[in-house]
Order: C-alpha cells, then sequence, then structure tokens
C-alpha cells in the first residue's frame, strides 16, 4: 500500500491533538516502513514508528462520508494514537 497523500480538515487535525499526536509524527509514519492490516468499512489500520521511534497506531479511510473514493493512494485520517507495551 502506497500513501500518496492525507486528507486533512479541523476535525481530524482537533482529534489527532486529542491523542498528542503531531501532523508530522503521521505523516513521517506513512512515508516509512509500516504494517498494514485492513479494517472494517474498508478503513486500514496502519502500524509503523515515527523518526524518533515512537509507536503510532493510524486508521485511515479510503472514501468519503458519501461513500465516494478520494483516489488512489489519498486518505482521510480517522484517528492515531501511540501504541502501548502490555
Amino acid at each position: 500500500m502506497l500513501v500518496k497523500g492525507l486528507i486533512w480538515d479541523d476535525w481530524n487535525k482537533k482529534h489527532l491533538s486529542n491523542h498528542k499526536v503531531a501532523i508530522k509524527e503521521v505523516e513521517e509514519v506513512c512515508r516509512g516502513k509500516y504494517k498494514v492490516i485492513k479494517s472494517y468499512r474498508k478503513r486500514i489500520q496502519m502500524s509503523g514508528k515515527t523518526k524518533d521511534s515512537r509507536k503510532l497506531t493510524i486508521i485511515l479511510s479510503p472514501e468519503d462520508r458519501n461513500l465516494r473514493i478520494y483516489g488512489e493512494g489519498i486518505y482521510y485520517l480517522i484517528t492515531a494514537f501511540e501504541e502501548v507495551d502490555l
């Protein structure tokens, strides 16, 4: 899977800040090495590390609220959070 671009709006930027994750960190993971798991409703769960080795889980959607596909490699960020070792 190749992430060519992410769609940002006020909602997902605020949601990301609530999880104490920076936009820059999400973009680093999307440009680096990551593992992908397909999730429900065509969403994608991505796990990877930032340049500072912070482990993040990111949930992306390839379609908008009207179920229209954005385009190949373009995704809307649903959420992202730091992975916690148990």
